[in-house]
């Protein structure tokens, strides 16, 4: 399933039918669950692309930015293919079966998160987004947190504490939240 939104402009049909296009190439290296967010966004120095798949709980996502649509896309389509054999290599050298397809079935279904601009409250915070955590092992949080490209993790450990994990210089801390 494929959902395309541009944001600060209309995006023509043709350039939707071309997203299509490059996105059911990567859609084969895929499990027939996996659904596709691509968001188009005009910068000033150009247009971002963000293409996220998603599937069971498993997040993967790819982003570029360029001077024009066609190169965007592009550019956010090797990075998502560049992760998914990251990610596929990553478990064949963990010698587990089937790439996304384990962590898929390994990790319960993932709810949506709530994204809202908070209106009252502290003027430096501009956005509150709910998380529903899920459980895993600090293993599967780092590959998680790769795949999504952030900086950090929060998830729901195998303990049953909230714990975080992030970037540091050239490797991972954890923060264990306590009760």
């Amino acid at each position: 399933m494929f959902k395309i939104a541009a944001r600060g402009f209309n995006l023509k049909e043709g350039t939707k039918l071309g997203v299509e296009k490059e996105l059911k190439r990567v859609e084969k290296m895929l499990p027939q669950t996996s659904s596709f967010d691509v968001t188009i966004s005009k910068k000033v120095d150009g247009y971002k692309c963000d293409i996220t798949v998603k599937d069971a709980g498993s997040f993967i996502r790819g982003e570029a930015i360029s001077d024009d649509i066609e190169s965007s896309i592009d550019f956010a389509v090797d990075d998502l293919k560049r992760k998914i054999r990251k990610l596929k290599t990553y478990f064949l050298n963990k010698k587990r079966k089937s790439g996304i397809d384990n962590i898929a079935m390994s990790v319960e279904k993932f709810e949506q998160t709530k994204d809202e601009d908070v209106a009252e409250g502290f003027k430096d915070i501009k956005r509150k987004k709910d998380v529903y955590l899920q459980m895993m092992n600090d293993e599967e949080a780092v590959v998680q947190m790769e795949m999504l490209g952030h900086n950090f993790f929060v998830y729901l450990g195998e303990d049953g504490n909230v714990k975080i994990v992030y970037k540091r210089k050239k490797k991972y801390g954890l923060l264990n939240c306590c009760k």
